[in-house]
This record gives C-alpha cells, structure tokens and sequence, in this order.
C-alpha cells in the first residue's frame, strides 16, 4: 500500500478507458470505465458511463460502497427493500459492507463509484465497528441525507457521514459558488479522494478541473483555492475524519450534525 506524501492529481482525460468494469464489481452494459485513484491505495474511485440496462452488481464480500449519479439514474434492487428504488442524477446509492444488491442503468447513466480495498469495515475510529448485522442499502436524493456548510459558506449535501450505526463511509458533495476563496491550511486524519464535478480547484498552486481526482493520505497538510467560477467537488472517505488547524489549535469532528448542519433524509 503507498501512502501519497503530497495530493496526487490524476485527470478523466489522460486515463485509457475500459471496456471492463474498472472497480472491483460485477458490471454489465459498460460503455466506457477509468480508474482515477492510485493504485494500489487504500481507497478507490473509478468513473465510468453505462448504457441503458446496464448493470452494477455486489456479491457479500465488499466493504462501504458509494455510487454517485453524474447523470442519468439507477433503479436499486436489495433483497433488504419491498420495491426497486430510483436514485436521481445528482444522488447517491450507499451499498452497506457485505450486502448483495445490483443497481441498473435508467437510460444512459454516468456514475463516480467510490470504494476501499478492505472488505471489512473499519473498526478503531471514533465511533468504533459498525454494527455486524441489518446492513442495507441506503438510497439517497439530491437532497441528500443531510446539509451543512453555512459556517464555512459553502453548501454540502452529505449521503453518509460515517454516524449510521450500520456504516462507516463518509460520502459528500461541496459546492462553493465565489471564486478565489482560499480555505485554511488543514490535515484530516483519514485517507481521501476528491473528484472535481464542476468548476475548479487550486491545490498545492496547480489548477485541477472538472475530471480530475486529488487523491490526498491521511495528515497530509494542504489547503484548497476555488477557482473563478467556483467549484463542485465529491469527498470519498472510508471512516469518520478529524480536521486539525495549525499546532495547539482545537481539532473539529468532521459530521453533518457536528458542523451544525441538519438531518433532510432525502431517502428513495
């Protein structure tokens, strides 16, 4: 496993793509496929666009799965749900550690599918192991599970933060709309993936675009510009994170709730 000792960038556009499905599942109707997280790493993100019908599947050994719609939809079938669930472009499909489901392609359909290398969830973060059993499938609108991000004038729709009793992934989405706004300097003490959705962002000097994936390790310090027009961005983290400042500074518990968002329970 390497650890990244500063943000690795890699870009949609400079990866050959795959006929095959490129993470590490069943798929069918694949139109094209690219893995954007180093490898190996301890997390994984891949990119790919199916045709309509097209399938991904999930057997029982898998650890947290998140699947976020760039467009089209996906109709979701777990044996934990009464009916097929739609989630829209713009949501995300949480597929809970061990949990056998299979998600189909409504239409032409681009998706961001975020995963760890370890089948078992973690178990020595803050809030410990998930529970070992009544794990689902959580499938989650625009809206998302919950909102935060007055405090830092951005907007986040958050479709896990690592509080579920039954999951530890942390899956999010940040918009912010100024250009120019320089974060502060920061570490988190969990590896992490960044995929640039819309707009820009400027880290370590360098402008990375829409398509371009900033795979960034754990107490690794960076800080985050956005671009002129501002930026969408997708966080991928495996557990619950910690966000430090400078030396003797308070550290803050990465949450929706723990940076005074509120639950919306955008659930399909």
């Amino acid at each position: 496993m390497i650890v990244v000792t500063g943000p690795i960038a890699t870009a949609l556009d400079d990866v050959v793509p795959s006929t095959g499905y490129a993470a590490p599942r069943r798929a069918t109707g694949v139109r094209w496929s690219k893995r954007l997280s180093p490898d190996p790493y301890s997390i994984w993100m891949t990119v790919s666009e199916l045709d309509a019908g097209g399938t991904i599947e999930w057997d029982d050994d898998h650890g947290d799965d998140g699947v976020y719609v760039i467009s089209g939809a996906l109709d979701v079938d777990a044996p934990t749900a009464t009916e097929v669930s739609r989630c829209p472009s713009d949501g995300a499909v949480i597929v809970e550690s061990g949990v056998t489901c299979t998600a189909r392609a409504v239409g032409v359909t681009t998706v961001v599918h975020c995963g760890a290398r370890d089948a078992e969830p973690p178990a020595n973060g803050l809030y410990e192991a998930p529970a070992a059993t009544d794990h689902g499938v959580h499938v989650v609108g625009e809206r998302g599970w919950f909102s935060s991000g007055d405090r830092e004038r951005v907007a986040v729709r958050w479709f896990a933060d690592s509080t579920c009793p039954t999951c530890r992934i942390a899956l999010f989405h940040v918009v912010r709309a100024e250009g120019g706004v320089r974060d502060r300097s920061h570490t988190h003490t969990q590896d992490e993936l960044i995929y640039v959705v819309g707009g820009s962002v400027v880290v370590g000097g360098l402008e990375h675009r829409a398509g371009t994936c900033l795979a960034i390790s754990a107490d690794t310090r960076y800080s985050l510009t956005s671009g002129d027009h501002g930026f969408a961005i997708l966080n991928y983290r495996r557990d619950v994170s910690v966000q430090a400042y400078r030396p003797g500074e308070p550290e803050e518990l990465e949450g929706a709730l723990a940076r005074g968002g509120a639950a919306v329970n955008d659930f399909r």
